[in-house]
């Protein structure tokens, strides 16, 4: 007997395991998942509450889905720009992009003075140019004397560099060089080049800093004297820059420089130890034209938390982001296998074997489950490049290569928005945006285009939309106490109302406050003014204080209980009108979804939450 019960058992608890659904029309969410995500709900409301709510909630998703809430411009726009964010923060997974970022802002803490030589390969130069560096490493042939000869005029000047103004290996080699000693010659297949490190200096940090240029004219000491007369007063050194700029652009900049570009000698050393708001004391002259700098903002090379989006940014728009790239690349590979075949090797030997291909119709690469055949490779190289006979046989691999590459990056964009990390914030966002639909226009609309809803609503409440007792009332509020007799007199007369106001039109005190302020209307039985000003709910002229003002108010008129019109009624029917809109599309929504809550998945919410 008891073999033929236990299979029996056991299938109905793997039944109540594998059953634990709350399932909504095309939405279901396991018990375990439900928990996780409505704990607060489920702890204050319980249960029954807490599911019935989700329920409701899913309904009327579904409900915004069906009218395509998500091709509206603003919940487009609004994706889009999240979407937008969330690349710029998680587009590189935080073990590749955190070390570089690290390294670059670090980095950035010195600059390194260089001498560069770079030099980009041709054909018809037959220098042999390792072996002039290996005379001047070995001191044989100065580095300045190299350049003279190998180079342009202006690259025999020594010059300062931060992370990211070289080729990103190059870089690395300088910033960890001694000073006087050379980097590795690189020799690659369109470029050769080395640097010498001549020098460092610590960086004065990220700095936005601002200029007033000043002409070298016949005006200079006056336009100077003035500058400098506005400055010390204190006035803001963009405002001074909006009056004596230069030019359109640098008045309405504030001669703003971005960026924080590397800085000549002298404008290094007068702002050196320097903070926010300090201005050179003298202007600095550079070619035929004075410069006054003004530091504007400096961020100190220190990642944080507040800093550390803009330093990214900052550093993916140098070579660090084609490293960050780079180690991106070969991440995607462990990730997504990159299978190239041999006819994508084939046509990596030269530009020719690409042109004629043995098999026109070939998968080159695959990379997860995309297949790249040569035609969809040639269809995209043609599209981006002209002149490919003239690249070198050299570069031809290496362009073959950076497109897979670049296939693959193409994909893992595609498919970033359902990246683990980055799904559930879009999810979360279109589900605020489908609830923003459905209270901001759709039922506010069905309110709208359906007049009758009030009239009904209004004839089925009566009793609900009663004015209560009021008083047809005049009041003065006086900022001059003594006014305060004059105003009572005058207000006693109701016909002498229309003249009072003309009298005091527009007159202000000493304090540039409305003299005498006169209000008028009905005003209920519950008001402050009568239960807690001790003006009698009475006919008369009264007087009482509001604040630091004397108020007088006439009671002309006590108006009895009466019947709110519907128009008068319908600014307090408009949220119980929406409610009950929404109850009736809830129900209706209901109505055509399957809704399923599983035994099994209330049974486990009540044995851990209160009923």
């Amino acid at each position: 007997m008891k073999k033929k019960i236990f299979p029996v058992v056991l299938a109905f608890a793997s039944q109540m395991a594998f059953s634990q659904y709350l399932i909504v029309g095309k939405d279901s969410i396991s018990v375990k998942d439900y928990i996780k995500e409505n704990k607060y709900g489920l702890d204050t409301n319980g249960p029954d509450k807490s599911v019935n709510s989700t329920v409701e909630f899913l309904l009327l998703q579904q409900l915004a889905q069906e009218k395509k809430a998500d091709t509206l411009n603003y919940f487009v726009n609004a994706v889009n720009q999240k979407t937008s964010e969330l690349r710029e923060q998680k587009f590189y997974p935080k073990p590749i992009i955190e070390p570089i970022l690290q390294d670059f802002v670090n980095s950035n803490k010195t600059e390194t003075q260089v001498l560069l030589f770079i030099k980009e390969k041709k054909a018809d130069d037959k220098t042999d140019y390792k072996a002039l560096y290996n005379e001047v490493k070995s001191g044989k042939m100065k580095m300045e004397d190299f350049l003279a000869k190998n180079s342009a005029p202006e690259a025999g000047k020594a010059f300062y560099v931060k992370p990211g103004m070289l080729d990103y290996d190059l870089y690395q080699q300088v910033k960890n060089a001694p000073v006087n000693s050379y980097t590795t010659f690189i020799d690659k297949p369109n470029v050769v080049g080395f640097a010498k490190v001549v020098g460092t200096r610590p960086s004065l940090g990220y700095m936005i800093f601002g200029v007033l240029t000043v002409p070298n004219d016949a005006n200079y000491e006056t336009t100077k004297a003035k500058i400098y007369k506005e400055l010390e007063s204190g006035k803001k050194f963009q405002a001074v820059v909006k009056d004596f700029g230069a030019t359109e652009e640098e008045k309405n900049s504030g001669g703003a420089v971005m960026g924080s570009p590397i800085l000549p000698d002298e404008v290094y050393n007068a702002l050196k130890g320097q903070k926010k708001d300090f201005y050179t004391k003298q202007p600095i002259l550079f070619g035929d034209k004075y410069f006054i700098f003004n530091i504007y903002n400096i961020e100190p090379y220190v990642l944080t938390d507040e800093n550390r989006r803009f330093f990214q940014k900052e550093m993916l728009a140098t070579s660090y982001g084609d490293e960050a790239t780079a180690k991106l690349v070969a991440w995607l590979k462990t990730q997504d296998k990159l299978i190239e075949t041999k006819d994508f090797a084939e046509i990596k030997k030269s530009y020719q074997s690409y042109l004629n291909p043995k098999n026109p119709k070939a998968v080159l690469f695959s990379y997860g489950k995309n297949n790249v055949t040569y035609e969809d490779f040639k269809k995209a190289i043609d599209s981006q490049y002209k002149n490919l006979e003239q690249i070198p046989t050299s570069q031809w691999s290496e362009l073959v290569d950076y497109q897979a590459q670049q296939y693959m990056l193409g994909v893992y964009a595609k498919n970033f928005v359902n990246l683990p990390d980055v799904k559930p914030e879009i999810d979360d966002l279109k589900k605020n945006l489908y609830s923003e639909y459905i209270f901001s226009e759709y039922l506010k609309d069905e309110v709208k285009n359906n007049p009758k809803l009030f009239t009904d609503y209004y004839n089925e409440n009566k009793a609900k939309f009663v004015w209560e007792k009021r008083a047809e009332s005049r009041a003065a509020v006086i900022s001059d106490p003594s006014l305060l007799k004059e105003v009572e007199k005058e207000m006693k007369d109701p016909k002498k109302w229309e003249a009072l106001k003309a009298k005091y039109k527009n007159q202000v005190n000493g304090k540039n406050q409305v003299l005498v302020h006169f209000e008028e209307g009905k005003i209920q039985e519950s008001s402050d003014i009568f239960k807690k000003n001790n003006v009698p709910f009475k006919k008369g002229t009264f007087t009482t204080k509001i604040g630091e003002r004397d108020v007088v108010i006439a009671i002309d008129e006590l108006l009895p209980e009466q019947q709110m019109t519907q128009a008068e009624a319908e600014p307090e029917m408009t949220d119980a009108v929406t409610e009950k809109v929404l109850q009736k599309t809830i129900a209706n929504q209901r109505a055509k979804t399957k809704v399923e809550i599983q035994p099994a998945f209330m049974a486990e919410l009540n044995k851990n939450f209160k009923k």
